[in-house]
């Protein structure tokens, strides 16, 4: 599939409309621990019904039914289920004789072990550069833990950071945040079934910092104190973390699929979070029991990847760690505790806050483990023929609904391989509970038709350009991976024996796997595994519709039978030959000049060529991300030049453009003609500005210039593209309360603003959305260049670059039309707004604040609104969260609007219980009340500056391409492009009275608006 889809797919409502507090506010923040699962919330509970029927009760595929791999062609093995021989797929098991070898580590990593079993892996790596992660990886989780530790593994977790034997109770909070250590970016931990992973991100100018990072891992893994006062205080903030996933719509879904794929194994009621009466109950003993006994150095691991000499920290490491010692051995455990299910089985939940219906069929094997006899290089080629089985699976079922021939409105391919060695692909198609009978039917329907019928040449060569395009860009981008991408992958080759081969080595092997990809070999492990899986269905439904779907033993006779059907051979799809139009004839810029003269050379030097239509390119090369380039695009107008009327229609647009195709190309040939290509493209309209954003590799940079022209000149309006807006839309317009995010957005909108340019749909705005309007709209607001802008940062040809603009951009039609750019917001409401409101049936409450104050251009401005940002956020983190243990997550954004006359907004939100919900308010409002009237202390100050400081270090190209914009749409609010270059050096001129000067300016406490959000 290509990426233009994944995107589409990938949003809702989510952030459709602004940035700033708002999709911050949705997304929340995590803050020291934890994500459970890198997916999913990793619970579980018995399901509300199933039905189940004897894998054994499947007729014969004529492949093994055991965990060995098939060999030959299974026609040959055995009696075709159904018909006559030609009427099974002819597959071909692949041969891994002559691939290239994974098998030696990357020479760059320095691996070993000490005497006493703890092993390290250091590499030196110079992305981003002057900075290093760490991770300590534990291997111990859920599934270690007694009957009597429930919960334990996740709680343990959350304790060591509250107090060891060298930095007591919150002492390693304060010492973590003294060198810019940002939590949920720069210090976090995870807990899943198997491991449990502490991460921490640091700069390393200084010896000492990094000297102290590696004392931070050793005091975790040998010298957590677990001071019985601060379980107790912890448990308030655990418990919230566990209404947020348990008893919310996406806990309830996961108590379901964790029940299809989990119980009868190690793994069943080993759930991280553990259940509230378990952590109500939480004491030190369980806590230290479990920490005796898997946190030793010969069940540990630390990685460390950065800007560091390797040989100073391996003798760091052996210094810190060389002296520790552990009774015994580490208990004995399978290497392999997944089971995969026997039998077919079926489980529907119907839930109040499930907004749409969906099918998720899964097809769980369980992997051979760590003892498994088969060549990596066997193993990775069969993974990588999965994936690109699996791909044209989804896209099969991806097309039939972008031209609306299916029951459901589309389809992905996704894993809940949630435990180690579960290989559980799944299918998901959305769709109304009236349909999901019909959509399961369908999927099942095209699996089969895989197995008897295989794929097609043109499908194998689309998906396996695909995956060499992405594995080309990955390779362009080899000498620019991030310090923390590489430790993550340590962290597995740790804990679990996966290859850390060179990028060159990788390389080769991923060429060769995909350029020898064949029908008979791609389609050989997705039919072996039909012959030998159970299909496991998951149906979630909305409440209201829960009458439209059967009962589960349709489903479960659905797969059993699957093979009696009638089913016909795939139909081809014809694909877009050579590129998407024929590169207009050059006109010459007629301006070619840097955008500022101080601007550093190579790595912030944007110079901007200008068309006599309008247009202006900005082009900044850098090296940040090798074989990658950001752009974005900006013009002003956006919703506030429009009439009430079409503000619908606006509102709609991002989403049906990009589930339109473009030009005379539809969705299903544009993505077509994409999936060999890493180019990612959205549109915009706010109420300020349109625009585009998105990416694209060097190779396919031209690609990209193709849709930006073809777009603004002949967009694309497909009926079923707006259908299917609508049917997302409309089920949160009709009832907010569905999802508590939803319902804040909401209401807080709502208070805000008076003008429908800054609300939410609402059903009577979407039963006015037509495509011609839409059609109108993008048009106006994209087909005329007078007055928009293009900025493109990364690793791009500047020379190219220009001849690429002067043929799409230069050409691209203008009428002389300049708009305004207009910033200014209707004025807040005077006073304190105080609103309630419902969302979500579990038993989180959610408590948000919005302040909004003037401020202005001056780029102090800008960096003040950071260090008030971390010093509230920490304030909050400190008493919200530990001193009264009612929140998992409390945060606070703090942003500069644009414009003139700028706003500054400053949000706040936190989780609670419904029962803690004004007690949480009142705190909030005492710590903002004492930091208006004391300000920061000193260490509170010192920490912000100091993370604020680290965090303006570091330049992204995204960033650039925003900072470039910033002045040439909005000169009078950013008139030079110098400010954002010096912006660093303004962190040492805000002292202390500053900050609390901003902070009594920007928070006033008689005007403001507050939401709390409670379960309905």
């Amino acid at each position: 599939m290509s990426r233009l889809r994944m995107r589409r797919q990938q949003g809702r409502w989510a952030g459709r409309r602004y940035g700033r507090w708002v999709a911050i506010g949705l997304c929340g923040a995590g803050l020291v621990s934890c994500s459970i699962t890198d997916d999913v919330d990793a619970r579980r509970s018995d399901p509300i019904v199933s039905s189940e029927v004897p894998a054994t009760d499947l007729p014969d595929t004529g492949v093994p039914a055991t965990g060995a791999p098939a060999t030959g062609d299974p026609a040959d093995s055995g009696p075709p289920p159904v018909g006559t021989d030609a009427e099974l797929a002819t597959v071909s098991e692949p041969d891994p004789t002559g691939l290239p070898s994974i098998s030696t580590p990357d020479d760059e990593i320095v691996e070993g072990t000490l005497d006493n079993g703890l092993r390290y892996i250091v590499r030196s790596n110079d992305n981003p550069g002057g900075r290093v992660s760490m991770r300590l990886a534990v291997d111990a989780g859920s599934v270690d833990q007694t009957d009597d530790q429930d919960g334990v593994a996740h709680f343990l977790e959350h304790m060591l950071f509250n107090g060891t034997e060298e930095f007591p109770e919150n002492e390693l909070v304060a010492t973590l945040r003294s060198f810019g250590a940002s939590f949920g970016a720069d210090v976090n931990a995870y807990t899943t079934y198997d491991e449990t992973v502490y991460e921490l991100t640091m700069p390393t100018q200084d010896p000492a910092v990094v000297a102290t990072g590696l004392r931070i891992l050793e005091q975790w893994l040998a010298a957590a104190t677990l001071d019985p006062a601060q379980v107790e205080a912890e448990r308030g903030v655990v418990l919230d973390e566990w209404r947020g996933s348990a008893t919310s719509a996406s806990g309830r879904i996961f108590d379901e699929l964790e029940s299809l794929l989990l119980d009868g194994s190690p793994y069943e009621g080993r759930d991280p979070i553990g259940t509230d009466t378990a952590i109500s109950a939480m004491t030190r003993e369980p806590l230290a029991a479990f920490y005796d006994t898997w946190y030793r150095p010969d069940n540990a691991s630390v990685v460390v990847v950065g800007d560091i000499d390797t040989g100073e920290i391996i003798e760091g490491i052996t210094a810190e760690f060389g002296p520790l010692t552990a009774d015994g051995a580490v208990p004995d455990r399978p290497a392999v505790r997944a089971v995969a299910p026997a039998e077919i089985a079926a489980s529907v939940l119907a839930d109040p806050d499930i907004a749409d219906g969906f099918a998720s069929i899964d097809l769980p094997l369980v992997e051979a483990g760590p003892d498994d006899p088969m060549p990596v290089e066997a193993r990775t080629q069969r993974q990588i023929l999965d994936t690109l089985a699996f791909d044209i699976v989804a896209t099969r079922l991806g097309n039939a609904a972008l031209r609306g021939d299916a029951p459901f409105d589309d389809a992905r391919v996704d894993s809940s391989a949630i435990v180690r060695w579960l290989d559980s692909p799944e299918i998901v198609v959305s769709g109304d509970g009236s349909d999901l009978e019909a959509s399961t039917q369908w999927v099942l329907d095209e699996l089969e038709r895989v197995r008897r019928y295989g794929f097609t040449d043109a499908e194998v060569g689309r998906a396996a350009a695909s995956f060499q395009a992405d594995a080309d860009a990955t390779h362009a981008g080899q000498d620019s991976r991030q310090d923390s991408d590489l430790a993550d992958q340590y962290v597995d080759h740790a804990l679990i024996g996966t290859a850390v081969p060179s990028a060159d080595d990788e390389y080769d092997l991923v060429t060769a796997v995909a350029g020898g990809a064949t029908p008979a070999t791609v389609a050989y492990g997705l039919v072996e595994r039909l012959g030998r899986t159970a299909a496991q269905i998951f149906i979630g439904v909305p409440t209201a519709e829960a009458a439209d779907v059967p009962d589960e033993s349709v489903f479960v006779d659905q797969a059993a039978t699957v093979r009696d059907r009638d089913i016909d051979p795939p139909e081809a799809d014809e694909a877009i030959e050579g590129s998407l139009m024929e590169a207009p004839e050059p006109v010459a810029a007629k301006s070619v000049a840097p955008l500022h003269e101080e601007a550093e050379e190579g790595l912030v030097a944007p110079v901007v060529v200008e068309f006599d239509n309008g247009v202006r390119v900005s082009l900044n090369s850098t090296p940040i991300a090798e074989g990658e380039i950001a752009f974005e695009a900006r013009s002003p107008g956006g919703t506030t030049v429009l009439a009430d009327a079409d503000l619908p229609a606006a509102d709609a647009a991002p989403a049906v453009i990009a589930d339109s195709g473009v030009a005379t190309y539809d969705a299903v040939s544009l993505d077509a003609f994409l999936s060999d290509k890493s180019v990612e493209f959205d549109l915009s309209i706010d109420p300020f500005t349109e625009g585009f954003v998105g990416y694209t590799s060097t190779d396919d940079v031209e690609t990209l210039f193709q849709m930006i022209h073809l777009t603004m000149t002949a967009p694309r309006v497909d009926p079923l593209a707006v259908d299917r807006y609508l049917d997302d839309q409309l089920p949160f317009a009709t009832d907010p309360s569905i999802d508590p995010g939803y319902a804040e957005f909401d209401a807080l909108l709502d208070a805000r603003y008076d003008d429908p340019r800054f609300l939410l749909p609402t059903v009577d705005s979407l039963s006015t959305v037509e495509a011609d309007d839409i059609e109108r709209v993008v048009r106006d607001r994209f087909g005329d260049a007078s007055d928009w802008n293009f900025a493109f940062s990364g690793d791009l040809d500047f020379d190219a670059m220009v001849d690429l603009a002067e043929r799409y951009l230069g050409t691209l039609p203008s009428s002389g039309r300049v708009e305004p750019a207009s910033y200014v917001e209707p004025p807040p409401p005077a006073g304190i707004v105080d609103v309630d409101t419902a969302g979500g049936s579990g038993s989180q409450a959610n408590v948000s604040f919005l302040f909004t104050a003037p401020a202005t251009i001056d780029r102090r401005d800008d960096v003040a609104a950071m260090i008030v940002q971390e010093i509230v956020t920490a304030r909050l983190t400190d008493v919200i969260r530990e001193k009264l243990g009612e929140s998992y997550s409390p945060f606070a954004t703090v942003q500069v609007g644009a414009g003139p006359t700028p706003n500054v907004e400053t949000y706040l939100s936190t989780s609670t219980s419904a029962e803690l919900a004004g007690s949480v308010e009142a705190g909030i409002l005492g710590e903002l009340g004492d930091l208006r009237a004391n300000g920061p202390t000193e260490p509170e100050f010192d920490s912000a500056a100091e993370t604020v400081r680290q965090q303006l270090g570091l330049v992204y190209n995204e960033q650039v391409n925003d900072e470039v914009l910033n002045v040439l749409v909005d000169p009078e609010g950013n008139p030079d492009f110098g400010d954002y270059l010096d912006q660093s050096a303004l962190v040492d001129d805000l002292d202390r009275a500053a900050i609390t000067a901003y902070l009594s300016a920007w928070i006033p406490l008689d005007d403001y608006i507050t939401v709390t959000v409670s379960p309905r």
